[in-house]
């Protein structure tokens, strides 16, 4: 029962509307806000990021360090706590950059944690990754069904042991591609490792939690109006629809509606997909055709396969090992051919998404789209895969700030000229750990929302 409370508080804070889609997605403009549009205005909200900052430290990794001290002699019961915990130490990291991790989830033996640097929590994040995926082996004690994330396929110990084995390998690739700009040779290194290992080798190995319904629906769901939920505040970033729109990339459809105005059709502006400009307070965006303002029902809302009930959070996709390996081969350091694992990476989300075999290929014979080697090829990889982590927004964050491509601006009314590039810390750690926050913030340097994290170089 604690490894299904963590998780399901992990993934609940993490890929719900208040956190991902009011920071992340807001600022690598896959979403925009239009009520309450503090953060899409580059004006965090302190009590929403002091709010999850204590979440994660007191919830889902209080619980899985509770799991490694009970389960220090258990490696199947252990192996998936490692697991979630880099998964979530990272996540965290790469928003906030240094801190507490070390000193952290001791209770009353140390109030005041000191902030490891984030090199140091990427070292943890690999050592915790390779001893879980080299102590499983699916012959011991292990979560079966209480296991929210593989228990529901209905698998043998064993073969839910090797899926959690390919989920360690294959975020251990994440994790060290994250850190090629920053220092290449251990990013090379720890990659190589990570792929020596068994890791994703389909769809079928996507990581995800699907939720039951009910009271333990997707987070989304339990935010949006029509679900679960009384808000009906956010909707897709224009960038993100022209872009798709032009492209003509058959999942812009997957994931957004048609507009609700859009099936009356009684104007000409009343178009099937529109998206809502990022930066601009509602005030200021008008219909070209009254000069009025727009209405929530002029904009796309995503599909419900995204928030629905049931739908699931994903952990990491194929998809996403793909772009890494194609990167990975574009610098030289696999073997195998960029372009061919480039286009597998696009197929697999495509196909993720239910696009049909026809729209596949028609989309990759494209100009645009086919792939040429060198520098535009990076940049191809950068924004391909920022299309295809729409719905996982910390990581195509994190990517975007990382490949710094496609190229985003702050809308007219945002307060900074630059899209944010990391997450503020909560004014509460500068009440109860202010010595050690003062060190941390000294170390980075700038540790406002245009300061950079170790390696966003």
């Amino acid at each position: 029962p604690l490894f299904t409370n963590a998780t399901v508080s992990a993934l609940s804070n993490l890929r719900g509307s208040s956190f991902e889609h009011g920071f992340g997605a807001l600022w690598v403009q896959h979403y925009a806000e239009i009520q309450y549009p503090e953060s899409d205005l580059n004006v965090p909200r302190g009590s929403t990021v002091e709010a999850f900052w204590t979440a994660f430290y007191s919830g889902a990794l209080q619980d899985y360090t509770q799991i490694l001290t009970q389960s220090a002699g258990a490696a199947d019961l252990a192996g998936p706590a490692l697991v979630m915990r880099a998964f979530l130490v990272e996540e965290m990291t790469d928003l906030w950059g240094d801190m507490p991790f070390t000193d952290a989830s001791k209770g009353s033996a140390n109030l005041t944690p000191k902030y490891d640097t984030q090199q140091v929590i990427y070292d943890s994040l690999f050592a915790s990754l390779t001893k879980a995926a080299s102590t499983m082996t699916g012959a011991g004690a292990s979560y079966g069904g209480a296991d929210p994330i593989y228990g529901q396929l209905d698998l043998s110990a064993s073969d839910q042991s090797k899926q959690w084995v390919k989920l360690a390998n294959s975020l251990h690739a994440r994790a060290a591609m994250r850190i090629s700009q920053a220092d290449a040779a251990k990013s090379r290194a720890e990659l190589t490792k990570a792929l020596s290992g068994n890791v994703f080798g389909s769809n079928d190995d996507n990581a995800f939690m699907t939720w039951p319904g009910g009271t333990v629906a997707n987070p989304l769901c339990l935010n949006w109006l029509g679900c679960q939920g009384t808000r009906d505040d956010q909707r897709i970033s224009e960038r993100f629809v022209d872009t798709l729109l032009v492209t003509g990339d058959p999942r812009l459809a997957k994931y957004a509606l048609p507009t609700v105005n859009s099936a009356a059709g009684t104007t000409a502006c009343d178009i099937p997909y529109r998206g809502y400009p990022n930066g601009k307070a509602a005030a200021n965006v008008k219909n070209p055709c009254t000069g009025k303002n727009f209405g929530l029902a002029d904009y796309s809302k995503p599909t419900l396969s995204i928030r629905g009930q049931t739908s699931p959070s994903y952990v990491m996709t194929y998809s996403e090992l793909l772009f890494i390996k194609a990167e990975a081969a574009e610098r030289g350091w696999i073997t195998g051919s960029a372009a061919a694992l480039y286009t597998d990476a696009i197929t697999a989300s495509m196909e993720q998404w239910g696009v049909s075999s026809a729209d596949i290929t028609a989309y990759l014979a494209k100009p645009g789209v086919a792939y040429t080697p060198g520098a535009n090829g990076m940049k191809q990889i950068a924004y391909e895969k920022w299309v295809s982590l729409f719905n996982l927004e910390n990581e195509a964050y994190a990517e975007y700030r990382r490949l710094n491509f496609p190229v985003l601006k702050p809308g007219p009314d945002a307060v900074t000229t630059t899209v944010p590039t990391r997450m503020p810390y909560p004014a509460i750690e500068n009440s109860l750990n202010a010595s050690n926050l003062a060190a941390a913030s000294s170390a980075q340097g700038s540790v406002d929302i245009s300061g950079h994290v170790w390696w966003d170089k």
